[in-house]
């Protein structure tokens, strides 16, 4: 996946809530697209634990 794509992926991960106001893009500067496209799925992952939450919360 080109890099371009991977910051894009970061991007719309630091809009959702769970992140909002946190800085999750400093250190990609850093990153080679491999260790970049872990770190993001590590917050994807996150995005979508949160999701299971609450949709369980709300069906209850």
């Amino acid at each position: 996946m080109k890099r371009v794509e991977l910051l894009a992926r970061l991007k719309s991960a630091q809009v959702h809530d769970l992140y909002r106001g946190k800085d999750i893009t400093t250190l990609t500067a850093f990153m080679n697209n491999t260790e970049l496209e872990k770190h993001i799925q590590g917050f994807e992952k996150g995005i979508e634990a949160s999701g299971d939450r609450r949709a369980k919360t709300a069906n209850a």
